[in-house]
Parts: C-alpha cells; sequence; structure tokens
C-alpha cells in the first residue's frame, strides 16, 4: 500500500527535461548533419510525453473477512471478525500519474495499491462504502485534473529543452571542428 501524490510533478517534470536534453546530447555526432533529424528527436519527444491517468470502466470489488483476536466490552479476549472491501478501480494513461502531485492538491482518505489498469483501495463492508468510494473517485479525481492542466501548461517546454539540446550539441560540434581543421593529425569521430 502506498500514499498518493507523493512526488512533485515540478521535479518529476524537470527530471524528464534532463532526460530528454541528455539523449539529444548522445545522440551520434553524424546525426546532427543527418536530414533525418528531425524525426529522431520527435521520437525522444514522444518518448517523454505524459498520459495522465483517468478513471474509466467499472469498479469491482472483493469482499474479505479478517479475524483477529481482542477484547469484548467487558474485557474478556474473543474473536473479533471484521468484512472489508477490496475496491478495484480501473483507469486509463499511466500508473505514474498517481505518484506525481500538481502544485495544490487534496489528500486522498485512503492508500492505495497502483496496478497497470487500476487502483485498489480496501474500505470497511458497511453502508457508507459507496460514499467513502465517491469521495476518494472524487478527490483522486480532481488531483489528476489539476495534473492535467499542469501538464499540458509545462508540455511546450520539452520541445524548447529539446532544441536546446541541440542547438548546444550542434555549436559543440561546430568548435570541435573548427579545431580539428587546425591540428597537425587527423581526428576520427
Amino acid at each position: 500500500m502506498e500514499i498518493l501524490f507523493q512526488k512533485s510533478f515540478y521535479q518529476v517534470w524537470q527530471y524528464m527535461l534532463r532526460q530528454a536534453a541528455r539523449d539529444v546530447q548522445n545522440l551520434d555526432r553524424s546525426l546532427f548533419k543527418d536530414p533525418s533529424l528531425g524525426g529522431i528527436l520527435q521520437k525522444i519527444a514522444a518518448k517523454y510525453e505524459v498520459e495522465i491517468a483517468r478513471f474509466e470502466g467499472e469498479i469491482a470489488a472483493t469482499r474479505r473477512t479478517e479475524e483477529r483476536e481482542g477484547r469484548d466490552a467487558w474485557g474478556d479476549r474473543c474473536t473479533i471478525k471484521t468484512t472489508w472491501l477490496d475496491v478495484s478501480i480501473p483507469f486509463v494513461g499511466e500508473a505514474e500519474s498517481f505518484r506525481s502531485a500538481p502544485s495544490r492538491w487534496g489528500t486522498p482518505s485512503h492508500r492505495v495499491t497502483i496496478g497497470q489498469h487500476a487502483l485498489t483501495i480496501t474500505i470497511p463492508d458497511d453502508e457508507r462504502a459507496d460514499a467513502a468510494i465517491e469521495q476518494f473517485k472524487t478527490v483522486v479525481g480532481d488531483n489528476l485534473r489539476l495534473l492535467q492542466a499542469e501538464y499540458q501548461q509545462a508540455k511546450p517546454q520539452l520541445q524548447q529543452a529539446i532544441q536546446q539540446a541541440v542547438d548546444r550539441r550542434k555549436a559543440e560540434i561546430a568548435a570541435e571542428d573548427t579545431r580539428d581543421k587546425g591540428r597537425s593529425f587527423r581526428v576520427i569521430n
């Protein structure tokens, strides 16, 4: 079980921008004169695009009963049975979305297990189960909408970071080529 929205979206996004720039930096120098460079850069950008998760699909629950030792109202030892629902809430998009917090967000009421296509929360099997699920979905859904808005606002930075990395690498290559022309030996790249 984990707590949702523990990483700052800003920090996660800055890391992704640095990774995209690093991918450009690691390209073979010959590609910077190749007409296919634009397609390669598009692949790098696509690698770092994010599909923010959103709830979609039918919710399902599995009932289970736990027994534990406890004390009754008179202080005598007894076995207490508690019935729980493990509720699976399906989503589409990237599971990592649930770990990244927008700049402002609400705290979900439950810890979760994040699966590839569903969140699982555990709630008591009582008359408040429907309300607990709806409250959880509302808080998490609002956070995801805020995260989506912040991602859309930040998304142009990806192309800028890639282009800046291309410009830096081209300038490095040009400086190396200029130095190499004046050398008394041949440099093999």
